[in-house]
Formats: structure tokens, sequence, C-alpha cells
């Protein structure tokens, strides 16, 4: 039996459709975007996005692998959780605010990936008023917004109330809309540690939007880490047929987001009743991990030589300016 559709039928299925496609339109997420050069953009950036990554944007990004980033949360750890773990520590140290709320709103409006402004761009039928920060320029914001209204035989709108801005000052807008029309809007703000809220009514449609405050600014220190396990190790065994007596340590970074500085691990406190047949191999030497093996063996059997010595590195870490 064949099954045909009515006229009626038709168009619901048709008006549905068209619902469903506006929808996924006007679902513009940025997150959704996300890029690893996007979360490598500053220190901050890549902590904010561990901070409120949900599994499986954490999966996505770690699958493409070659992520490095100043805190290295992604490509140093070795499941989410852990990410998670090492992020609150470094935001604590930083003072960087790690509520999910202050987080998500600062990774989202310190990138723009292309995927996302194609988007919002696509998104002009669906009524609204569609707001979003560009970027920032020292003290200014540039914003870019559209408007579509409810009415589709209108063409244009005037403002319904003068733009609302806390916390800074608008220095250029439209003076008027026009449907679909992507403009621009500058704010300067009137003070760092302020957030900035920014509201828009332009013919019957609404949008506000808040922009976070910058985080307290970071210093990096230096310190030297050393083991708390002095190495003692010498040559052993009868002649013919002595051998070298080795011992290995490793080290690890001590401090929320702390790494290891390059070329900076070396043995302290070493001595050698023989240097000629001393040896170390630091076979890992990495921003999270140093490890060495020292070796002392004797040029001749009948005479045991021994040495001593312990494992340091220069640890660089961050800290919330006083």
């Amino acid at each position: 039996m064949r099954t045909t559709l009515s006229t009626n039928s038709l168009c619901t299925l048709t008006i549905a459709l068209g619902m469903m496609s506006l929808e996924a339109r006007a679902d513009c997420n940025p997150r959704d975007f996300v890029e690893i050069t996007d979360i490598q953009r500053s220190p901050e950036t890549e902590l904010a996005f561990v901070l409120t990554a949900s599994q499986h944007e954490y999966d996505r990004i770690k699958s493409r692998g070659g992520l490095g980033g100043t805190y290295g949360l992604i490509s140093g750890s070795k499941t989410f959780q852990e990410a998670q773990d090492r992020a609150r520590a470094i935001a604590q140290a930083t003072k960087f605010d790690y509520r999910s709320s202050y987080a998500t709103n600062y990774f989202s409006q310190h990138l723009a990936p292309a995927g996302y402004l194609e988007c919002l761009e696509k998104d002009k039928v669906a009524p609204g008023l569609r707001l979003w920060l560009n970027r920032r320029e020292g003290d200014f914001l540039f914003f870019g917004a559209f408007w579509v209204g409810s009415d589709s035989s209108v063409a244009t709108a005037e403002y319904d109330v003068k733009p609302l801005v806390d916390g800074g000052k608008i220095i250029s807008s439209p003076p008027s809309w026009t449907k679909g029309k992507t403009e621009e809007l500058v704010v300067k703000k009137e003070v760092d540690d302020q957030d900035v809220f920014l509201n828009l009514r332009v013919g019957g449609q609404s949008k506000s939007i808040v922009i976070v405050k910058e985080p307290p600014r970071v210093v990096w220190n230096t310190t030297p880490v050393k083991s708390p396990l002095l190495m003692r190790t010498g040559s052993h065994g009868p002649n013919p047929g002595c051998s070298a007596g080795q011992v290995s340590d490793c080290i690890y970074p001590t401090r929320p987001g702390g790494a290891f500085v390059p070329g900076s691990r070396a043995i302290t406190e070493r001595s050698s009743s023989d240097p000629s047949t001393f040896g170390e191999d630091f076979y890992i030497d990495r921003p999270n991990q140093v490890c060495v093996k020292m070796t002392q063996s004797t040029g001749a059997c009948e005479v045991s030589q021994s040495a001593q010595g312990r494992l340091m590195a220069l640890e660089r870490y961050p800290e919330a300016a006083e």
C-alpha cells in the first residue's frame, strides 16, 4: 500500500523542519569550534578551558595531540580528572576565579574561532538580537551585533532605549539597525578590575552581555628542587670480574603549575673517589620529571671506588602578583 502525505501534512512537516533548522543555526556555541591554538592563546585561556571542559571536550582536544601550553594541562596529564585537579590547584595559587561561571565566560570572551563567527553570520533569519565580543584592544572592547525583528517585513529598527553600559562607556555604535546587517559597537572600559555589562534594546528585541574582568596578574618565580635522597654507590666485586655500582633517582615539580627549567638539572653535593670512572645519565629530562642514573666503576678491581650526589633542578612556577 502506498502512503501519501496530504497537503496540510506536508506543510506541517516543512514548517517543522524549517523551525529545526533555525534552532540549529541559532545554537552557536563558541566551544563547539575551539581549536588547539585557541586554548594556547594564553596561560589563562588554557586554565579556563580545562576548568570548564566536559570529558568530551577534553578528549576531543587531547586526541589531536601536539598540545603544549604554558601549564601543559592536557599534554602533561594522563586523565581528565588529573588535568582538572591540576587546573584547580593552579587557579588557587594564581588567584584565578575557578568558579565555572567566571571561567566559562573568560574562555569564551578570549577566543573568536572562525567557525563560530561564520555560524553567527548565518543565523540571520530567526528573530532576535545577537551580540558577541569580537576582540579587545587595550581598554577598548569591540562587539559585533545584528538585529532581526519578529516581523519579517520590517527592514530597519531604532533603539527602544539608549544602550545601557555599566563599567564602561559607549565610544561608537550604529545610529540605526538594518535587518541582518552586522554592526560594530565599541566600549571603553573604565576600570581594569571590574566587569563590563552591556544591554541593547532594538526594534523589540533585547540582548545583554557581561564581559568579566581580567584575572590577577601572574608573576613567575624560580626555586631549586632538591631530592631528599643523597645517592650513594660504589664499585663492587672481586678481582677479576668486578663491576660498577649504580643508583637512580627522580624528582618532580613541587608547585602548582611548576615546570623544570630546561638544562637546569644537575647532581649537587657530588663527590667521587675516582672522577675518571664516575658517570651520570639524565635518562628522563622533561618539564614535569627529571631522572638520573649515577654510576661509579673502578680502573683496577683490587681498588674499590665510591661516589655520592643529590639530584636537583630549577623549577619555574606561577603566583599571583601582590
